[in-house]
């Protein structure tokens, strides 16, 4: 009996090559083919603070570094979203469309203040997808305006004798204003917070200007009026300062002190894919070890060093354990 089947090595048809082409690509998962097409348009980065500040100076350096270390030529898009110390924008990265055009950058411990404050309804921060951390964790100064009458430390230990010690920050919520309490707390400095601030650059400048005593804030931040000669530097929450000839946690006698850090995590809303989580955490990573921005780490005395998905994700946890050792007096400030 003689057999019509074509033989095994005909070659296909140009019709049924793209039957076939088709099939496999409707076969392929929506999120893979999503991924393998990854970037096509423009990335929008959250930035939940006020122009000026830290983040926002993070965000603007580093973004135009990593957009060239995508796998294709895409523009990412600073965006500062600064209602309710910060939680309008993360709220709005976490109600985003999982599809990598929405990231965010973070502000831990703070971000925890927030969600203890306002409960999981408006977001919850074990969901998201962590690409990685712009630096370092960041110490913290304490300083005063160039005009103040506080030329010492000890100076501002025989203020809070008399009386509570003012500092501005932007609200309960803000990382900041975490390490106010908690080292003022350390400390046995008696305080008042000033709040309402839009972001560090905003309160930074109310000290200089005299609204506040002092102000606590990260060492990045500070460091750009210390170097203008607008904010005289008093402490170091360092185990070993990195400025000469003012206390640090060692000195003080107060270790614990350098415990007390700002990080910088990045992520992505719940559900991103991995392979696109993944591609963002890898242009981070060169963005960061590029030598333009390395350069400008140096000269604000930053240390950038990228983390995985995974260790930002542990990070992040760390952070929520020690969050939860001081939950007491952060949230009821």
């Amino acid at each position: 009996m003689t057999s019509t089947a074509p033989p095994l090595s005909s070659p296909l048809s140009r019709r049924e090559l793209i039957a076939c082409g088709t099939a496999a690509l409707v076969a392929m998962p929506a999120a893979a083919r999503a991924a393998s097409d990854y970037p096509a348009r423009s990335i929008q980065f959250i930035i939940p603070y006020a122009p000026g500040g830290g983040f926002d100076s993070y965000v603007r350096f580093v973004s135009p570094v990593m957009e060239r270390a995508l796998p294709r030529a895409v523009s990412i898009v600073p965006m500062n979203v600064t209602a309710g110390s910060g939680a309008r924008g993360i709220t709005q990265l976490y109600r985003a469309k999982p599809d990598g055009y929405t990231v965010g950058i973070f502000d831990v411990p703070g971000m925890f203040i927030q969600q203890a404050i306002q409960g999981s309804a408006a977001y919850d921060l074990s969901k998201f997808a962590w690409i990685g951390c712009m630096g370092e964790g960041e110490r913290y100064l304490v300083g005063v305006g160039a005009n103040s009458p506080l030329k010492t430390f000890a100076d501002l230990q025989a203020l809070s004798a008399k009386r509570a010690v003012k500092f501005s920050c932007t609200g309960l919520e803000g990382t900041a204003t975490a390490a106010a309490i908690i080292g003022t707390e350390t400390l046995g400095i008696r305080r008042q917070l000033i709040t309402g601030y839009r972001g560090s650059s905003d309160y930074i400048v109310a000290a200089i200007r005299g609204d506040s005593d002092a102000v606590i804030s990260a060492t990045s931040t500070m460091m750009r009026f210390a170097k203008a000669g607008q904010l005289r530097i008093l402490a170091s929450f360092e185990a070993h300062a990195s400025l000469p000839g003012i206390p640090d946690a060692t000195s003080l006698g107060k270790p614990e002190l350098d415990q007390i850090t700002v990080e910088r995590p990045v992520a992505a809303p719940p559900g991103t894919p991995p392979e696109i989580q993944n591609t963002l955490s890898g242009a981070l990573s060169k963005a960061l070890a590029d030598p333009k921005v390395t350069a400008w780490a140096k000269e604000n005395d930053i240390v950038m060093r990228s983390k995985t998905p995974a260790e930002a994700a542990a990070l992040v946890e760390r952070q929520r354990l020690f969050f939860e050792r001081w939950k007491r007096y952060l949230v009821a400030g």
